[in-house]
């Protein structure tokens, strides 16, 4: 190699020599990631399923008409989200596998043709669902201990954490989103910002009422 051709590759940056990603081509301008809806629905679907178990499973022991009517909206809620995320054309991305034995996580399998997902990533979506199974079953496991306005207390606790995490993960989806998931998660938002305006205000209701 000639020292003009040595002196030419050396004054190349590093990056040059790596390899392209996903065979994208050098380019002066950056180019626009692509909308992350196939990845955000079935995170926002499994926590909505979560949450729907959770707030049934509540109704039959929660005594203040505050929570009640709370666990009803909250299932309302995330059954919005499900009808206007499958108006998109996302659904549940899973099957359950038969045989699953009683109080043990789903074995869950995914197509990824009909998670619109790479391999890899519905597999993860899969274990998303059993992680989701565990939540509720050890979740059930915890408040069939309480019971009265102890349980009410946890339950609406519980769902001032779940809403406060929700809303992070919605604000952060927002930015990675196409358009149309865009509207769902804005319309999403604002009754989460208002689920947790009236959680705080069922708290501090249940609060008094313990100190009297």
């Amino acid at each position: 190699m000639s020292w003009t051709r040595r002196n030419a590759l050396a004054a190349l940056p590093a990056a040059a020599f790596l390899p392209a990603f996903a065979g994208a081509q050098p380019t002066a301008q950056p180019i626009a990631a692509p909308p992350k809806d196939p990845l955000l629905a079935p995170c926002l679907l499994i926590g909505g399923r979560k949450q729907i178990e959770n707030c049934s499973y509540a109704l039959k022991k929660l005594q203040s008409d505050e929570a009640k009517a709370f666990a009803k909206a909250e299932i309302d809620e995330h059954e919005t989200i499900k009808k206007n995320l499958k108006g998109l054309g996302y659904d549940y991305p899973v099957t359950a596998a038969p045989g699953t034995q009683p109080n043990q996580p789903t074995a869950w399998s995914v197509t990824a043709g009909a998670a619109k997902l790479p391999t890899e990533a519905a597999a993860m979506v899969a274990v998303d669902h059993e992680v989701a199974d565990r939540c509720i079953l050890n979740y059930r496991s915890e408040m069939d201990k309480l019971s009265g306005k102890e349980f009410d207390k946890r339950f609406i606790g519980h769902q001032l954490d779940e809403h406060m995490t929700l809303l992070d993960k919605v604000q952060t989806f927002r930015r990675h989103a196409s358009p149309k998931m865009e509207t769902v998660l804005a319309d999403g938002q604002k009754t989460i910002e208002t689920h947790i305006a009236t959680l705080k205000r069922i708290m501090a209701g249940l609060d008094k009422g313990k100190a009297e």
